[in-house]
């Protein structure tokens, strides 16, 4: 392959990922987290063992 037929190549794959770059963006659109979101993410969960799981399906 020539260095013509390696640019004609390349610049093919930068279109097709600029065209799946804006396909993704299009179906996933990003929204900004909520003040609830936010809290849920950076809050500390307690962490329960067996037994007492066990205890509160009962």
């Amino acid at each position: 392959m020539s260095s013509k037929e390696f640019k004609i190549i390349s610049n093919e794959i930068k279109e097709l990922r600029m065209l799946y770059k804006n396909l993704i963006d299009k179906i996933i659109s990003l929204e900004e987290p909520t003040p609830s979101d936010k809290s849920a993410i950076k809050k500390k969960e307690k962490i329960v063992n067996e037994s007492s799981l066990l205890k509160t399906l009962d």
